[in-house]
């Protein structure tokens, strides 16, 4: 079996930029196809195909990114099975470099391969802020879906989803703050923990951390505000509907002739 390391250049700013540019100086130079996604969560919405052709044989993989289960959500958004396949996971937000060398090169030892070396670049304006849903948590309760002002979730009966990730407000994680089953989460989320995608979640303080935010975010009646919240996401969709036609009629005024 074939192996490949694909490596996330994080633009999180989560890691130190002279340990970064470290890991990619090393695995640069492997004796087997490297792969550098600028930023792995912006390729993984922007780029889906390109990141999919990454996983379409069955080369085992090691990934060098953050949070394993962030990073599997963000894979099995991009449509990546990721328990499916033989990926192996080294999380550099808790792993010292020496360490990732060291996993690195008893990953490729012995391979026989040629070196390759290609790079995927993501969007330089957007900062791939957003949110990702762990399935194996959430119960479809759509809080998030109501809290959220922007239109980036879709609820159903059957399932939440994240529809409009780019419509999400840069360094806001309140949606997941307030899920009741910690299913939310933001890879990019500086401070760490189970909104991050940490694997370990400390179950009881969740609960604690859950209801102080709900408390601090929402008041005392939850309902009401989230009422409120839907209230007023309808009025910013419909202002935002308005404007998109003004802008239309406007264009199509000045190029009549």
């Amino acid at each position: 079996m074939n192996k490949k390391v694909i490596y996330c250049n994080c633009k999180g700013n989560i890691i130190d930029t002279e340990r970064l540019g470290a890991i990619g100086n090393f695995v640069a130079n492997l004796n087997v196809p490297v792969v550098k996604l600028s930023d792995l969560c912006g390729v993984c919405v922007k780029q889906k195909d390109e990141v999919k052709s990454l996983f379409t044989n069955d080369d085992e993989i090691l990934v060098i990114a953050c949070y394993p289960r962030a990073v599997k959500l963000l894979l099995n958004s991009a449509g990546i099975e990721t328990d499916e396949r033989p990926i192996h996971f080294i999380n550099f937000r808790e792993t010292n470099n020496e360490a990732i060398f060291n996993e690195v090169q008893d990953f490729v030892i012995n391979t026989g391969q040629s070196s390759s070396y290609t790079e995927i670049e993501s969007d330089g304006e957007w900062p791939s802020w957003f949110p990702a849903i762990d399935y194996e948590r959430c119960t479809t309760c759509g809080q998030c879906a109501d809290f959220c002002l922007f239109g980036v979730y879709e609820k159903t009966a059957e399932k939440v989803t994240v529809v409009n990730p780019e419509g999400c407000k840069n360094n806001c994680p309140a949606c997941a703050r307030i899920c009741p089953h910690t299913a939310i989460v933001f890879p990019k989320y500086k401070q760490g923990g189970a909104i991050a995608g940490h694997d370990a979640i400390d179950e009881i303080a969740e609960q604690q951390r859950q209801r102080q935010d709900m408390d601090d975010i929402l008041g005392s009646d939850i309902y009401q505000a989230l009422e409120q919240r839907k209230a007023k996401r309808r009025a910013i969709i419909k202002a935002e509907a308005m404007n998109r036609a003004l802008e239309e009629r406007d264009k199509a005024l000045k190029e009549k002739p």
